[in-house]
């Protein structure tokens, strides 16, 4: 059993070493740690006046609330941005290379190959986001922030860049070229970013301009990320909107966005990680399939 678990996880450690070695990590981390440094000292400057004339407990606690929605944002902004291109040449950059073959060769399942490409292609943003854990305890010099919630940011960030990571090697498996695989990830990326907030805004005009405590007209909004993380971290701001805000008092509970996001998530992380998995490998009933979408092996 240890055998096959280590021999399953070959892809994943042989992965590591690549993308770890030489100097791309560093400059990666360290630019990115730069630009959210950056953003979070253009905000603190903003309240410059305010810091020098000291802050009362309750202005403390709102420039806090407002350094963590600011940096949780562009955090998961970042994440997003940068997982298609991880994820859309992990398998068509195989063909590309003409190695994929040898690589279905060994006695590595479909799915350990697919799950071992999709972790090492978001080993950098794991990383990303372990490292930015020091900008993030500032939150906590002004308060108005728990831990908890900066867990809860965290926690969405990574689950939405598994799901986008999970899609994105779905594409790279269905697409022979890396390249295109890439684009057609980005563009389904950019859809969920800009797509589901256009369709929010039509449903909201059909409705008359009036919400009517209805969730369905935001419900698009499960599929954004930065959607999901405004629900869970800025509850607050969207006070009375449904899904999105806390519920005006008497209108009654209901579930908020963030919780039905990530069993969205976790349903689209399964179903396009066994998708992959399953067309991976020639042969079987999914070959017939594929063959309608790009041309076999020989025609290249």
């Amino acid at each position: 059993m240890i055998e096959t678990l280590f021999r399953n996880l070959a892809v994943l450690a042989k992965e590591l070493r690549t993308r770890m070695r030489g100097r791309r990590a560093a400059v990666v981390i360290t630019a990115y740690l730069l630009l959210l440094s950056a953003l979070g000292g253009m905000m603190l400057y903003s309240q410059l006046q305010e810091l020098r004339s000291g802050l009362n407990p309750v202005r403390a606690a709102s420039v806090g609330q407002q350094l963590f929605g600011t940096l949780s944002q562009v955090q998961l902004f970042l994440v997003i941005f940068i997982v298609p291109g991880l994820t859309g040449p992990a398998i068509a950059g195989e063909r590309d290379r003409q190695t994929l073959e040898l690589l279905l060769s060994t006695q590595v399942s479909s799915l350990w190959i697919v799950l071992g490409k999709l972790l090492a292609s978001l080993s950098y943003v794991f990383l990303l986001m372990v490292a930015s854990l020091p900008l993030f305890s500032l939150v906590f010099l002004f308060g108005g922030v728990s831990p908890g919630q900066v867990a809860l940011a965290f926690v969405i960030s990574l689950v939405s860049a598994l799901t986008l990571g999970a899609i994105g090697v779905f594409l790279s498996v269905l697409i022979r070229r890396g390249p295109t695989a890439t684009v057609i990830a980005y563009a389904v990326t950019f859809m969920l970013l800009i797509g589901t907030p256009l369709l929010t805004v039509f449903l909201f005009l059909a409705a008359d301009g009036s919400m009517d405590d209805s969730p369905l007209l935001v419900l698009p909004l499960v599929l954004n990320p930065l959607a999901a993380l405004a629900s869970a971290t800025l509850a607050s701001v969207f006070d009375g909107v449904p899904l999105l805000g806390t519920p005006a008092p008497g209108t009654g509970d209901w579930l908020a966005l963030w919780h039905i996001s990530m069993i969205v998530d976790a349903v689209l992380f399964f179903v396009f990680l066994s998708l992959a998995a399953m067309m991976l490998r020639p042969g079987g009933s999914w070959s017939v399939r594929l063959r309608l979408v790009r041309p076999a092996e020989g025609q290249r």
